[in-house]
C-alpha cells in the first residue's frame, strides 16, 4: 500500500517564548516500509538535524533561540508499506518457540528491555489488584495465538472512552477506570506479554481510514489529534498498538483497541519500551506560559 500523510502540530504561547529545543518522531520508520518522499518544515524556521534513537527510530530536532508566540511542524511523506499478510510466514513448532526466543535475546541483548522493563504505564502485573486475572500463555499454543486470545481479553475488559485517562496515565488507573484510548489499550497487552518472558514493546504510527483499524487517535506527550475525512467519514489519526516477537516472523504488531493483527493498513513512526519512548513530539523552553493545547490536523491519503 502507498500513502500520503500529512501532520501538523501547532503551539501558541500567550507570550513570546525563547530557546526553544524540540525533537520530532513523526517519519515513518524504514524497517519493512519505504520512504519514497519526505518533507518536514518547521516555523519559525529552524535547521533541522537528525539521528536514529536507541530503538531505531528516526529523530528530528531543532533550536528556535529567537522569541516567538508559535511553533508550527508540518510533516509530508510518502510511504510504502509491505505487509498485506501478516500470517505469512515459516512457523515454529510451538514446543521449539521458546528456543526460538531465547536465541534470539541471545543475538541482540537490547530485546531484553522489551523482556524486563517495567513503568507505570507497564508495571509488574502481579503487584497490581484487578478483579479478573490476568491471561496466560496458552500451554502448547503457538504464540501467535495466545497474544491475539490476550488482545481479545484486552478489548472484553477496557471501553474507549477518550475522556477517562490523562496521557501517558498509570496503568493501574486505567483498570480502575475500566477504560482508556488506544495507546492505553497497547501498554495492557505489553505488559500481559512481558509477564510470559516474551519481548513486547510499544508501537506509534497511523492507520489507513479506510482499512478496518478503528482509527483511535494516540494521546502523546505533546499532542492529540485527528481529522475526518469527508469522503469516507473515518477518522485519520495517531495511533497505538502493541508488537511482539513473534518466533519465526520476528516483530509483529498486534491492535488490541481493533482487534485486529496490524498489516500494511498502518505505517509504524516509532516503537519503544512504553509510550514516552514514541512520543511525536516533545521539547522545552523559557517563558512565562506554558502555552494551549496543541492543534493538531493529521491526514492519512491511500494512493494505491
Amino acid at each position: 500500500m502507498r500513502y500520503l500523510i500529512e501532520h501538523q502540530t501547532r503551539l501558541a504561547f500567550p507570550r513570546p517564548v525563547r530557546e526553544h529545543q524540540c525533537e520530532l518522531r513523526v517519519a515513518p520508520r524504514p524497517n519493512g516500509q519505504r520512504i519514497v518522499e519526505l518533507e518536514l518544515t518547521i516555523e519559525p524556521a529552524a535547521e533541522l538535524a537528525t539521528y536514529v534513537d536507541a530503538f531505531g527510530n528516526t529523530v528530528h530536532w531543532f533550536g528556535v533561540v529567537e522569541p516567538h508566540d508559535a511553533l508550527t511542524t508540518t510533516l509530508r511523506a510518502r510511504v510504502e508499506t509491505a505487509l498485506a499478510n501478516p500470517f505469512a510466514f515459516d512457523a515454529v513448532e510451538p514446543a521449539h518457540e521458546r528456543t526460538w526466543l531465547d536465541e534470539a535475546l541471545w543475538r541482540e541483548p537490547r530485546l531484553w528491555d522489551y523482556v524486563f522493563h517495567r513503568s507505570p504505564a507497564t508495571p509488574d502485573l502481579a503487584k497490581l489488584r484487578f478483579a479478573k486475572p490476568f491471561p496466560a500463555q496458552a500451554a502448547g499454543a503457538p504464540l501467535l495465538q495466545s497474544v491475539q486470545d490476550a488482545s481479545e481479553w484486552v478489548r472484553e475488559h477496557l471501553r474507549y472512552d477518550a475522556e477517562a485517562t490523562d496521557v501517558h496515565a498509570p496503568l493501574a488507573d486505567v483498570l480502575a477506570a475500566g477504560a482508556g484510548v488506544c495507546q492505553d489499550f497497547a501498554h495492557l497487552l505489553v505488559a500481559i506479554v512481558r509477564a510470559w518472558g516474551v519481548p513486547a514493546r510499544y508501537a506509534a504510527g497511523y492507520v489507513d481510514p479506510l482499512g478496518g483499524a478503528a482509527g483511535d487517535e494516540a494521546e502523546d506527550e505533546d499532542e492529540t489529534g485527528d481529522e475526518t475525512d469527508a469522503d469516507t467519514g473515518r477518522r485519520a489519526a495517531t495511533h497505538a498498538w502493541a508488537e511482539v516477537l513473534v518466533p519465526g516472523a520476528g516483530w509483529r504488531g498486534f491492535d488490541a483497541t481493533s482487534g485486529l493483527v496490524v498489516n500494511d493498513t498502518y505505517v509504524t513512526v516509532a516503537v519503544g519500551r512504553d509510550s514516552t519512548d514514541a512520543a511525536p513530539q516533545r521539547g522545552s523552553f523559557k517563558g512565562e506560559d506554558p502555552g494551549s493545547e496543541p492543534e493538531v490536523c493529521v491526514r492519512v491519503t491511500r494512493e494505491d
